[in-house]
Parts: structure tokens; sequence; C-alpha cells
């Protein structure tokens, strides 16, 4: 489903850093007006700023990631609670019945005997007492145990969703999308993290690459050196893979294997 806010927007500073990086390293490199040396420190000095920032936007986004998952957990709770009666009187009556319900959850508790409550709940539902039959689900997913507290819990599930306004239900499933997605961005944020702190950099090859040498009975001697990893752009050939490149549709291949005899 579309997500009223995408966990990704959390990363957008993270996005934005890598660029900056990658549009710095390209500038120092492609500066002819820099020796070799010169544009090593430039290097150091901007990967090290780069490195700094890196670990303040990853705390960030990982706070913002946490607060907006607090956000639609909320949300999901307030739209899936049971709706007590607008009306005074009936307010009273259904907290009395509550208080009384409570009072047969705790028996039931002390005397291990859930049976009871099951009959409860199922007068509950055919009654259409919504109230009842959400704390009777708490209280039975609670007492069951082993394979019937599996089967009534997909069962309390089904129910509660099915007694949820199309508005509320929209909130409780934007919550379960929201956090399944979080997860994804949460463990490619934490790869990403670990991937710095071995030494990766973010940014494609440049056309060219620094190289220290360390003549003997000589200061270190940095020198500019054609890129041996780097690859024209304008020279890759178009691809059908998924990722990376342009991808052709209706390639002349696609047309020949699909042809028919």
């Amino acid at each position: 489903m579309e997500l009223s806010r995408h966990p990704n927007k959390s990363t957008e500073g993270l996005r934005a850093l890598d660029n900056w990086y990658e549009g710095g390293r390209a500038a120092i490199m492609a500066d002819e007006g820099l020796i070799p040396a010169a544009k090593k420190r430039h290097l150091e000095e901007l990967t090290r700023e780069y490195k700094e920032r890196w670990t303040l936007a990853k705390a960030t986004a990982d706070k913002d990631l946490a607060e907006w998952s607090e956000i639609f957990q909320s949300r999901a709770e307030t739209a899936a609670a049971p709706k007590m009666p607008e009306d005074k009187d009936a307010r009273i009556l259904k907290a009395l019945e509550l208080q009384s319900l409570h009072n047969r959850i705790e028996r039931a508790r002390s005397a291990e005997r859930p049976g009871p409550l099951l009959a409860e709940y199922e007068r509950a539902l055919r009654a259409s007492n919504h109230v009842v039959a959400h704390e009777l689900e708490d209280a039975l997913t609670e007492l069951l145990s082993g394979n019937e507290r599996a089967r009534f819990g997909r069962r309390a599930t089904e129910n509660r969703l099915a007694r949820l306004s199309e508005k509320d239900r929209k909130k409780v499933e934007e919550h379960r999308a929201f956090e399944r997605e979080r997860q994804a961005v949460k463990l490619s944020l934490d790869l990403q993290d670990a991937n710095r702190k071995r030494g990766y950099l973010p940014g494609l090859p440049t056309r060219t690459t620094l190289t220290t040498s360390h003549p003997l009975g000589r200061p270190a001697q940095v020198d500019e050196v054609p890129n041996p990893v780097w690859r024209d752009p304008a020279r890759q050939r178009p691809t059908n893979e998924p990722t990376g490149g342009t991808i052709m549709l209706n390639h002349p291949a696609e047309k020949q294997s699909t042809a028919k005899p």
C-alpha cells in the first residue's frame, strides 16, 4: 500500500551527504590547478569531514525512523481500540460491565480455567459487544496455551480487523506496512554504516586516481595516474539487467527470442 510517509524520507540527509561528497571529490580530481599532493590533502580533509557528518546524519536518521514508528503505532493503537458509547449514561453502564468482566477474568486466571471466558467471548461476538470482545481477546490470548493460543490469536486478529471501520483499518494496515519498510531501511542503513567503518566511500571511480610512492631516501611522492577501474560512461553498452546501466525496452534480442517460428 502507498504510505503517507515512507521511511526513506528519514534517509534524505544521508543521500544528500553522499552526493555532496561525490561532487566534492570529483571537483578536486578535476581541478587542473592543483598538484597531486594538494589534491591528496584536500581529499583527506573532505573525507574526514564526510565521515564526521555521516555519523551525525546516521544518528539523526535512526532517531527520525524511531519517532515515525511511534507515530504510526500510536495511530494504529488508537484506531484499533474499542469505541466506548458516546452517551454518558451508556458509558457508565459499559464501565460497570467491564469492571465485572475484569473480576471474572481474574477468577479464571487464578483457577486456570479459560473455558467460561471462551463461552462469554462467543456471546459477545454474537451480540456485537465490541468492547467486551476486545477485553476478552486480550485475556484469552494470555490464558490459553500452545496450539489453542495460536488458533485463537489468529481468529482474534481477524475479528478485530473485521470490527474496524474502513478508515481505522487503513491506519492499522499502514502501521504494519510502515514497519516492514522501516525494518528494511534500518537494515540498509546499518549495512552502509558498517561499510563506512571499513573504509568504503560513496561515488563512482574518477578518471584519474592518486598513488603514493616512497622512494628510498626521499620524501613520499604523490602522483596522479589513470584510474584502471574507471569506465567511460559514454562507451558503456546498454543492459537489460534490473540494476545499473540503461534499461532498453523492446531490445532486438528480445524481439528475436519472442518471434513466432
